[in-house]
């Protein structure tokens, strides 16, 4: 099953019998966002926080279970994906709910501190925890008196906190003074907690709404005490200064608070405008006219359609597109039969509705009409040692992000030019020598390799499934220090 698709099927749900009574906590992950929301159920009544645009998966959860959405909550005003509590809130019934100095042009219960929202015979308490942003806020689910769960948003993530950079426009605070926030926040609400409640975070491993997020998708609070370097005994001013360290958020994250603070478009009516079937002649004419081909196919062995970027849906196809592309860039789509509807519903998760349509027959349809193609000279790393035994004679592309060149280091001479600069930065890129292109896994180097194709660059290699540590480990070199 893909996990990218909002399911439940990623088992971390938890259950637990107080007093003859159960609560139901069902976790639910889209892992090409490494986004999680949740569903929380107590005697028939049932809360989602934090629910993805494609809302149907709460609904349909809700009905096996034979409870009704009473809550549909907001931890903040969300960033780095289109919420879907407009929709599911109108098709339900439930009440939004959001933290303290949320603003919102929905109508949505705008909780207090402290607030107890009852759920069948459970509450959820509201801690505001401003730092993230001003309106962010933890939900701690509450049984029997007893503190149990804390869904913790952006505010605490699995050994890391949310980047305190994305509010600051919007609340006229700089970001170190919201980053000095969190740091109450933490120590004044969240670390107050008991050591067994049970952290669900708001994003795992992958997302860019934390530094580096460690990997897992639930702790506890003493876990965390443990193991997250933002609850050590740190001053202030070191806090501040290292939650501060990071690389600037992708652009389209500004587009989705807009769309998230007003209310996305809905749902059903958008895609069901964008998912048009193009013949060969529209698809040319519409790409011919300036729209960007999204290629999101898996393998490209076959080739690629001459302009076209590949960001397969295997990688983080959203995120990729909103790093590269303007939100109101015109797209077209090449996908693998199938899964054109799958391509639409990753860009419509991230606000890009922009979509003109997706090839009818998709690639195979396009070579049997004779339109161009390109080539990707993907090899094995054995076959590339095996003909290119002299790095030195190539001009190496790591494409990786800054703070991973500082962890793990480069190949000697590299190139850092991360995958969101290759278009910026074409000037340093060679175009007479041979260039080897490599990421961590593979994805973006593919990515980036199809950006220089459409620039006129031809003489590359990708090493498939080659990352900095094979490449070096094979070639017997040591990785350059990236200071």
């Amino acid at each position: 099953m893909n996990t990218c698709n909002a399911t439940p099927a990623y088992v971390n749900a938890q259950k637990a019998q107080l007093n003859g009574e159960n609560f139901y906590i069902q976790q639910f992950q889209v892992s090409c966002l490494g986004q999680f929301s949740y569903y929380i159920e107590s005697n028939n009544e049932a809360a989602v926080i934090d629910p993805m645009r494609d809302y149907e998966e709460y609904i349909k959860f809700s009905e096996s279970r034979n409870s009704l959405i009473k809550y549909v909550i907001l931890t903040h005003i969300h960033a780095d994906f289109v919420a879907g509590h407009v929709d599911l809130a109108k098709i339900t019934g439930a009440q939004i709910v959001l933290g303290p100095q949320a603003v919102t042009s929905y109508q949505a219960l705008i909780a207090q501190d402290e607030q107890l929202l009852p759920l069948g015979n459970s509450h959820l308490r509201v801690l505001h925890t401003p730092g993230h942003t001003l309106e962010s806020s933890c939900f701690v689910l509450v049984v029997d008196g007893k503190d149990r769960a804390i869904f913790s948003g952006d505010s605490l993530f699995l050994e890391e906190v949310g980047r305190p950079d994305l509010a600051s426009k919007s609340s006229g605070l700089t970001t170190q003074q919201l980053a000095s926030l969190l740091y109450h926040s933490l120590r004044n609400k969240i670390m107050k907690l008991n050591d067994d409640v049970i952290l669900y975070p708001g994003h795992g491993a992958g997302s860019a709404c934390g530094k580096a997020i460690g990997a897992g998708t639930v702790s506890t609070i003493g876990e965390q005490k443990l193991k997250n370097w933002a609850l050590q005994e740190i001053t202030e001013e070191d806090f501040v200064k290292t939650s501060t360290d990071i690389p600037n958020p992708p652009q389209y994250f500004f587009h989705d608070v807009q769309i998230n603070r007003q209310g996305a478009s809905d749902l059903q009516t958008i895609k069901q405008k964008v998912t048009k079937a193009l013949n060969y002649q529209e698809f040319t004419q519409i790409a011919a006219d300036g729209a960007l081909i999204l290629d999101s196919r898996d393998i490209v062995s076959k080739g690629i359609i001459k302009g076209s970027i590949n960001i397969t849906q295997v990688a983080t196809l959203a995120s990729f597109v909103g790093i590269l592309f303007k939100p109101d860039q015109k797209i077209v789509i090449v996908a693998d039969e199938g899964k054109e509807e799958q391509t639409i519903i990753r860009l419509l998760r991230i606000g890009y509705e922009n979509i003109l349509g997706y090839l009818e027959g998709g690639f195979d349809n396009y070579v049997r009409n004779g339109g161009e193609v390109q080539q990707l000279n993907i090899v094995d790393l054995k076959d590339f040692l095996d003909t290119h035994d002299q790095p030195q004679n190539h001009v190496f592309i790591d494409c990786r992000n800054p703070v991973e060149f500082r962890t793990t280091g480069i190949v000697p001479g590299s190139l850092m030019i991360p995958l969101f600069q290759i278009e910026n930065q074409l000037d340093l890129i060679p175009k007479d020598k041979t260039l080897h292109i490599y990421c961590r896994s593979g994805a973006r180097a593919k990515t980036a390799a199809t950006i220089l194709l459409k620039h006129g660059y031809s003489d590359f290699v990708l090493i498939q499934n080659a990352g900095l540590e094979h490449i070096v480990k094979e070639h017997k070199i040591q990785a350059q220090k990236v200071e």
